[in-house]
């Protein structure tokens, strides 16, 4: 019987892990985008007002807060229902991140189109306040 010595290469069995990396990034980049279309789409469902006039908003503004106001009044940031004051208090820290970061802050108010002007007016009073010129009214557009 021959005895195996050590300098002998046995065949071994090696992964090739490429693919399986590829695969994972794949994965955390499905799941970044994914957690990006649900942070933003959870906003109140509302029938904005219609417009003959208006355009497409594809600038991604760093410091936006996007405020939806139902037809009873409602304001909702996101899915979560705030209060007036509670919209005044994001706002403001809007305004303070933005200026610390160099940029202008951006509200966007989205209303139903059968909202009350007074519900409208408090956020836009409210931005006046402060100082915050950039609001934008989401609308449908009318062909």
């Amino acid at each position: 019987m021959r005895v195996p010595s050590q300098f002998t290469s046995q065949p071994s069995i090696k992964f090739n892990l490429t693919p399986l990396i590829d695969v994972v990034f794949l994965l955390i980049i499905f799941f970044l985008v994914a957690s990006h279309f649900v942070r933003n789409e959870h906003a109140e469902a509302v029938s904005l007002p219609f417009s003959f006039q208006g355009r497409d908003d594809h600038d991604a503004a760093p410091h936006r807060l996007t405020v939806t106001v139902r037809k009873d009044g409602a304001l909702f940031v996101g899915s979560e229902p705030l209060t007036a004051e509670q919209i005044g208090d994001r706002i403001a820290r809007l305004k303070s991140d933005a200026k610390t970061a160099g940029s202008l802050p951006e509200v966007r108010i989205r209303s139903d189109r059968l909202t009350l002007y007074e519900h409208v007016r408090h956020l836009v009073e409210e931005c006046a306040a402060q100082e915050i010129t950039r609001i934008q009214f989401p609308v449908e557009v009318q062909p």
